[in-house]
């Protein structure tokens, strides 16, 4: 009976903890965990996807990345004898491409915010000389090496050669970077473009990229907090899985309570599930959301 309450207490903790990382105003998130477990026939949906971000990821690819995962659950489902194992690798298999994909959506928007302050600053130096927002995007974009960002002004110039419309092709890049510390430099750059490039114009561009600069010092600082904290969180996943070991050998029955009832085995399915909620909301809660930057 000590091992069954021991067990309990701790899944509570487990809900605990997810409702901690999972605010009332973030809920809405949490249908992107439910999304992808009805999406195992639209893998096409999931190479889309990783193609959009930069991966080149065909279906049978990512069909063969969620049976590898069930794969693991089986393995471990043979070993423990408990079949809700296998059920929770069945979900964690089908979902595990998506998180994938998301995580590197965002390392992706992140690392394009963290280099887009010198390529600002190097469009800025050239309006006054050009007096011409495209001219002086070409020929910056002539000079940035990095590739995110050469994509990022190629497609404002596709835009410009479709339209013709400087601020449509401005606004279609704004929402692109999709970042709301952004939305002063373009708001200005428009603003300069219909009205002029006076001092106060390029004045006022000068500090919307300062308060930009500013901003990704301070999300640098965020992150790097962030880390520890991350580390502490799966430090203490691991820790309370030591639980069920302990218990399991402390036990005055001579059976494993988990291993060999049926209470006790889908215990084990809430500390798995636990654990899965717990490090998906953790890493959800201590990264940057760009959205709300």
């Amino acid at each position: 009976m000590l091992p069954l309450l021991s067990a309990a207490l701790f899944t509570g903790w487990f809900l605990f903890a997810w409702l901690l990382f999972n605010p009332p105003h973030k809920r809405k998130d949490s249908k992107r965990l439910i999304i992808p477990l009805f999406g195992i026939a639209n893998l096409k949906r999931y190479e889309q996807e990783a193609t959009a971000v930069g991966w080149k990821v065909t279906g049978k690819e990512f069909a063969a990345i969620i049976l590898l995962t069930v794969a693991v659950f089986a393995l471990v489902t043979l070993l423990t004898r408990n079949l809700f194992i296998l059920i929770a690798g069945f979900f964690v298999g089908i979902y595990f491409p998506h998180f994938l994909i998301e995580k590197k959506r965002q390392s992706n928007r992140m690392r394009l915010v963290s280099k887009l302050t010198d390529p600002f600053r190097l469009l800025l130096s050239r309006i006054p000389d050009q007096q011409n927002i495209t001219r002086a995007l070409e020929k910056t974009r002539n000079e940035v090496t990095d590739e995110s960002i050469r994509r990022l002004f190629d497609g404002y110039l596709q835009d410009m050669a479709m339209s013709g419309s400087v601020r449509d092709a401005l606004m279609q890049m704004k929402k692109k970077i999709n970042i709301k510390k952004c939305d002063m430099f373009f708001e200005n750059l428009i603003l300069a473009h219909y009205e002029g490039f006076t001092a106060e114009a390029c004045k006022a561009l000068d500090k919307a990229v300062e308060a930009l600069e500013f901003d990704l010092r301070a999300i640098e600082k965020v992150k790097e907090r962030n880390r520890t904290k991350k580390r502490k969180l799966y430090l203490t996943i691991g820790i309370v899985w030591l639980f069920p070991l302990i218990l399991s050998l402390v036990n005055t029955t001579g059976s494993n309570v988990y291993l060999n009832t049926l209470p006790g085995k889908m215990l084990i399915l809430l500390y798995l599930a636990g654990s899965v909620l717990v490090y998906v909301k953790g890493e959800q809660y201590l990264s940057l959301n760009l959205d709300e930057l």
